[in-house]
């Protein structure tokens, strides 16, 4: 294992990332790292050392990087100054992670006891939307919302149970000639797309059928990641390999708006890339889509190799 050029030298890349947030925290900066441990936990996951202290150093880089851009970011300060109290508070000087493996198929970090966790997923790497998943982690830390999230209000709460008199026809008529077009939205009321998509129905969902995989967009995050966890628990591996390579790898996609680990697309593709012969039936996909995440199908939309679904009730938040 090739730690000295990777993580111990003072020039790495990773070195440089950890040194530049000492410097903006003011603090040392400690992070944990036991490469045997971590081998012992994970080496089944690779087909080499070769590559695996480059995957776990490159995890940590991404960490650090996505800390440095949170706390340099001005909307984060009221987070930042908690995070600065949860360390002194335990009578620490230093920032201090420690890198564990963590059961599923993506990273994540959280902070227990005044230290982070840096969590190696127990899953063959490449490992896909690392800096998304981060910052959507660090988000939910502290219970600190950023300077820009905006929350609807329940005045209308209020209208709720009063009861209007009911009107003739001569008043429906007056009543329309009279209505104000509603204007847009102020742009600054507007939520970010991870809080808007959200709660926002109805729910959309399209399933498309492409060579040799199957692409499903969705405008709700919550019913794509139930619809990939399902399906990557109960995923075959290849027989024949040494190692675990599932038949069909399903990859969640960072949307290109909005911020931290926002998905708006899951791909299933062939696990093996040599196995482009893998015909994956969208069968089970439509018949969760429709009857465990309750979306109705859309005639208008569908065709050839593609589907469509909404779903106007919310799903309870």
């Amino acid at each position: 294992m090739d730690l000295r050029d990777h993580w111990e030298k003072e020039d790495s890349p990773t070195q440089k990332s950890i040194n530049t947030l000492r410097d903006l925290l003011g603090l040392r900066v400690v992070i944990d790292l036991e490469p045997m441990i971590l081998w012992g936990d994970l080496g089944k996951h690779y087909s080499s050392q070769d590559i695996f202290i480059p995957s776990v150093v490159g995890v940590i880089k991404v960490w650090t990087d996505c800390l440095v851009s949170r706390l340099e970011s001005d909307a984060n300060a009221a987070w930042t100054e908690r995070l600065l109290e949860e360390i002194s508070e335990q009578g620490s000087k230093a920032l201090k992670a420690g890198v564990e493996a963590r059961p599923g198929s993506q990273v994540m970090t959280d902070f227990v006891g005044a230290r982070f966790v840096i969590g190696i997923p127990e899953t063959r790497p490449p490992y896909s939307n690392v800096s998304a998943f981060f910052a959507s982690d660090f988000e939910k830390l502290f219970n600190v919302p950023s300077r820009g999230n905006v929350q609807g209000t329940n005045d209308d709460d209020d209208w709720a149970s009063v009861a209007l008199p009911s009107r003739t026809r001569d008043q429906d008529r007056a009543l329309q000639a009279n209505i104000v077009p509603t204007p847009l939205p102020s742009l600054d009321t507007i939520p970010r797309p991870d809080i808007l998509f959200a709660s926002l129905t109805p729910y959309h969902m399209i399933v498309k059928i492409a060579h040799a995989s199957i692409l499903i967009y969705g405008s709700h995050q919550g019913s794509l990641e139930l619809l990939e966890g399902y399906l990557q628990k109960y995923v075959r591996n290849t027989e024949g390999l040494s190692i675990k390579v599932p038949i069909v790898k399903t990859t969640l996609q960072a949307s290109h708006f909005g911020y931290g680990a926002l998905f708006d697309s899951l791909s299933l593709t062939p696990g093996d890339k040599r196995a482009d012969w893998v015909d994956i039936n969208p069968i089970f996909v439509l018949s969760f889509i429709e009857g465990v995440l309750g979306y109705q199908p859309v005639k208008e939309g569908s065709g050839k190799n593609q589907w469509y679904f909404k779903r106007a009730e919310p799903f309870p938040s």
